[in-house]
């Protein structure tokens, strides 16, 4: 699906309406190649500028985007220092082109007498710096799909920083900070909001399979969707054929209407999932209908395939490098379960020191082995066969020295993993940078994270976060841990010994309280709750998890094991289908 240059001119008039004069309150990252400006102009908005090879864009989102990356490159770092409290003074888009101009100025943070910075404020006028003071700048943004870019450019036309920086090697329109900016070349093809039927006659040559993609090529700005759509509205059809006899003055007459406002939003939607989009009513799609307005159709379009507010790329990284402490355990586990192996070699070093000393009478000087039952025992006929014997104590003690400990030291990996493993499930399933910051807060604590990938250790603030608080239809309440601690603490904290305690069975997940109190637990609480552990766990795609309940009573914590996990004993379990929070 093309976000084209209609779609962004339809966007454009729409922010001119709401935002232009707002002041950019908030600046972050929701992605590594995505901006959010959260922008007070009577209201507040949320702008998304994102530079995804795939799904690059501009829109206004109705909800507040949260960060998701926790990384401060430059780009972020210089938006604060120009864009940040700013403001939009324009919005342009060059003519028929897939960029974005946001225009932004800032004056300088102004001091008290206490030499405390102090914002501009809306009710004051602050123009006591001279002009040459105001921070002037340009954020701009190219759909390119794969070349797409998101640019901070000074009021000098110099680049101060990109999303995505380009090489002279990579491109001859070269995107580097300290160079200057140059916009994207123009294509070399006709206005359609000029076109005319001689010239579309010239331009569209006959024989040609497609009429629709004959327009792609002759004129700019047109995607094919759009061309199909202006061949439809004429001809009935999308697949034309080119020949002298088309009614080249209709064709001509709905291209210069589908170029230009009025805007008439819409969005096409198959099997209850947005799959398409246009400024224009679609006609030659089933299940086309209106929209409000151009940003809600966007909105609707990408939150089905890059949602921001979930924090893709944070997750992404914290699982990877979780894995790679995983796969570390696991050929620890190997190696020392090798280790053990090798306590059947040792018996077979005692048993034939043994043999070799019961039997010293039928042994002769140079004998080169021993048959004892059926299996032969090896000497060297260079030595006596009592010095063979104590060859075979001297290794046996040797090894079993080195294998000491073993044992311990295997279950105290299993233990790890299994505590790993218990921070994965969970890491899928947390919801927002904050739930994830927390998990990974717990993981560097357990030790499961090793250096940041870039060599800088940074610590973390201990904020622990609250596990999820309910209450079920009948009046209890219900305690979730949806992290390691958040379980330990609803377990061991929150849970008395007579409350119910459910998880789901035999796989990781949230430790699920209900607080009993003096009352018998409803059946429906019961259900309620399980629903929320199975919801909480790594079976929460199922259309039916096993989920065990007992007494808090009955649970206990791993003797030497990382934080949440326990044993218990089940008095009972219900099959449930999972079910988010109400």
């Amino acid at each position: 699906m093309y976000f084209d240059a209609l779609t962004l001119a339809a966007v454009v008039d729409e922010l001119r309406a709401t935002l232009v004069g707002g002041r950019v309150q908030r600046v972050l990252l929701p992605g590594e190649l995505s901006v959010a400006l959260e922008i007070y102009a009577g209201q507040r908005y949320y702008l998304v500028l994102s530079a995804h090879p795939q799904f690059a864009r501009v829109h206004l989102s109705p909800v507040r985007i949260s960060r998701g990356t926790d990384a401060t490159p430059p780009l972020l770092l210089l938006l604060r220092k120009y864009v940040n409290r700013g403001r939009i003074t324009a919005i342009e888009q060059p003519d028929l082109e897939r960029v974005l101009l946001l225009s932004i100025a800032k004056r300088p943070l102004l001091r008290n007498s206490n030499d405390e910075p102090e914002l501009d404020s809306d009710n004051e006028d602050q123009s006591d710096g001279t002009e040459d003071e105001v921070l002037r700048c340009e954020l701009i943004v190219e759909i390119m799909e794969r070349r797409s870019n998101i640019v901070l450019v000074g009021d000098n036309n110099v680049i101060l920083a990109a999303a995505r920086h380009v090489t002279p090697r990579m491109s001859r329109r070269p995107v580097l900070p300290r160079e200057p900016y140059e916009l994207p070349p123009p294509q070399a093809k006709r206005n359609p909001r000029q076109a005319t039927a001689v010239e579309m006659r010239a331009a569209v040559p006959d024989g040609q399979p497609d009429l629709a993609r004959a327009l792609v090529t002759a004129y700019r700005g047109l995607s094919p969707l759009a061309a199909r759509e202006v061949v439809y509205r004429v001809m009935g059809s999308t697949i034309v054929p080119t020949s002298a006899d088309l009614p080249w003055e209709a064709l001509a007459d709905a291209l210069r209407q589908l170029c230009q406002p009025p805007w008439m939003p819409h969005i096409v939607i198959d099997d209850g999932e947005p799959v398409a989009f246009a400024p224009y009513e679609l006609t030659h799609l089933p299940g086309a209908r209106p929209c409000p307005s151009m940003n809600a159709a966007l909105d609707a379009y990408y939150a089905t395939r890059e949602r921001l507010t979930a924090h893709h790329q944070r997750r992404d990284a914290l699982r990877e490098r979780l894995n790679a402490m995983r796969e570390r355990l696991e050929r620890q586990c190997s190696a020392l379960r090798a280790e053990l192996e090798r306590a059947s070699d040792l018996e077979q070093l005692r048993w034939e020191g043994e043999m070799i000393f019961a039997f010293l009478h039928e042994l002769a000087p140079g004998q080169d082995h021993l048959e004892v039952d059926g299996r032969r025992i090896a000497l060297d006929p260079r030595k006596s066969p009592v010095e063979c014997a104590r060859d075979r104590f001297r290794a046996y003690e040797k090894a079993k020295g080195a294998l000491a400990g073993i044992p311990e030291r295997l279950r105290a990996v299993e233990l790890r993993l299994a505590g790993l493993d218990e921070t994965l499930a969970l890491l899928e399933l947390a919801e927002g940078y904050d739930a994830i910051e927390a998990i990974a807060r717990e993981a560097e604590a357990e030790g499961y994270l090793g250096p940041e990938p870039t060599g800088r250790t940074r610590k973390r603030p201990d904020r622990p976060t609250p596990p999820l608080r309910l209450e079920s239809s009948d009046g209890l309440t219900i305690y979730v841990g949806r992290t390691a601690q958040q379980n330990e603490h609803v377990t061991f904290r929150l849970g008395a010994p007579d409350d119910l305690w459910l998880h789901v069975r035999g796989a990781p997940g949230a430790h699920v309280i209900i607080k009993v109190g003096q009352r018998d637990v409803p059946e429906r609480t019961i259900q309620e709750a399980a629903a929320l552990a199975a919801y909480y766990s790594s079976q929460r795609a199922s259309a039916s998890v096993e989920v065990e309940i007992t007494r808090r009573r009955h649970v206990r914590k791993v003797r030497g094991g990382p934080r949440g996990l326990v044993t218990y004993q089940a008095e009972r379990s219900v099959r449930v289908t999972p079910r988010p929070p109400w």
